[in-house]
């Protein structure tokens, strides 16, 4: 399997062809420089719907995993920004502050009235604090905490059947999935690498994040893209992505950040196959 450095580049060579617990806390609001009444250019984070294309089976020792890609794009008039702090407050609460930062999201407002987020002329109007920021060994590169949940349910009766803890992202501007007035043409939240060794966008100060229209994909090869089905019998079951599952991002819209796909999973072969009739209710 590649390793997660290795995946998230070759994604960008692809594209170019084709928590921890927090209480939200406003730290800063309405800047010098805002207008009364401005519309604030909040995001809105999506699951993209998952396919055949994006689930795989596989044997690690005694343990069958359903792997699955995991896609999450911005339908927002504004970006989705995430900044670290400059210093550990220990967000993580392991007594190491070398590994975690506080995340903090800031909304820009609209001040020209375009709809659309502009970087020369809209400002920020609000920063919140909402989690936290910490090195992910495996993919050896920072996350944003709790951008994800992954779970599977016995289908039609919903009964849980495997889950995830929330699950962390290097955000970043891969594919421009809903092009429109106000997405850029070009990623501003990149993930690269800067000098032949190192990723640029996902190190412990930089700024990760989602532009309005772009999506960023973890592909099922990814450490941690998998759900454990060891023992599970063969049977239909709902496969579940959530992002923002603790509803810590300010964004336009709670009630679209999930996608389901109905799947025929057999652990014992191992096979699984997508099914064209969606989950019961």
């Amino acid at each position: 399997m590649a390793t997660a450095a290795s995946s998230r580049v070759r994604l960008a060579a692809i594209v170019a062809i084709v928590s921890a617990l927090g209480l939200v806390l406003i730290v800063s609001t309405s800047p010098s420089g805002a207008s009364a009444g401005s519309a604030s250019l909040e995001p809105d984070l999506v699951t993209l719907p998952l396919g055949e294309q994006d689930l795989a089976m596989q044997l690690d020792g005694s343990s069958t995993l359903l792997r699955f890609s995991n896609e999450i794009g911005n339908l927002g008039a504004g970006p989705l920004e995430i900044s670290p702090s400059a210093a550990s407050n220990d967000c993580d609460g392991d007594a190491d502050p070398a590994n975690d930062r506080d995340a903090s999201q800031r909304v820009y407002e609209d001040a020209d009235g375009s709809g659309g987020y502009e970087a020369d002329s809209d400002p920020v109007a609000s920063e919140h604090r909402f989690g936290c920021m910490r090195y992910h060994l495996a993919h050896d590169h920072w996350h944003v905490l709790d951008i994800a949940r992954y779970a599977l349910r016995h289908e039609p009766s919903g009964k849980l059947a495997a889950r995830t803890r929330k699950v962390g992202f290097c955000l970043a501007d891969f594919r421009r999935a809903f092009p429109g007035p106000s997405s850029p043409l070009e990623p501003v939240y990149p993930i690269e690498p800067a000098d032949g060794t190192a990723q640029r966008g996902c190190q412990a100060s930089d700024t990760q994040g989602l532009s309005s229209g772009w999506a960023d994909i973890y592909l099922l090869d990814v450490p941690g893209q998998q759900l454990d089905v060891s023992g599970l019998e063969r049977g239909r079951y709902c496969l579940i992505s959530t992002t923002d599952p603790r509803d810590l991002i300010s964004e336009r819209d709670e009630t679209n950040n999930s996608t389901r796909l109905r799947i025929a999973l057999r652990p014992k072969q191992p096979a699984v196959r997508a099914l064209a009739r969606p989950c019961s209710a």
